[in-house]
């Protein structure tokens, strides 16, 4: 696998299997490689050196919610970039690490580029 490709690699965490299709669709335009996970202990399993960005909804099945996958996964690779997505739940100041964009759904494709354009910079930055 060539750099570029580890670089352009992305996990979509979402339960609601339309709005993970539209995500990864999204994605896949700008080039990227797009791994999927329904639930928290998925993506955590699907975590890999590949994956240089992470999109997640905050509500999911499962004994972990997408807020603590973020902070789990801020935890194992701090240099990932992590986008949180979500319709039902706005985060609290403090629910999310620094660096990590909150994206209110639904949402123009804009809004998640510019996410993602916000997160890949912070997190080429010490955390």
């Amino acid at each position: 696998m060539t750099d570029d490709a580890i670089a352009k690699t992305a996990l979509v965490v979402e339960d609601e299997m339309l709005f993970r299709l539209e995500v990864r669709d999204l994605l896949e335009a700008e080039g990227y490689t797009v791994v999927e996970a329904g639930s928290a202990a998925q993506a955590l399993e699907r975590l890999d050196a590949a994956v240089s960005l992470v999109v997640t909804d905050i509500r999911m099945p499962g004994a972990m919610d997408g807020l603590g996958l973020v902070r789990e996964v801020v935890r194992r690779r701090p240099d990932i970039a992590v986008v949180v997505v979500s319709a039902q739940v706005r985060p609290r100041p403090g629910d999310l690490p620094d660096g990590v964009p909150f994206v209110a759904r639904p949402f123009l494709e804009r809004h998640l580029h510019e996410a993602v354009g916000r997160a890949l910079a912070a997190s080429a930055a010490p955390r």
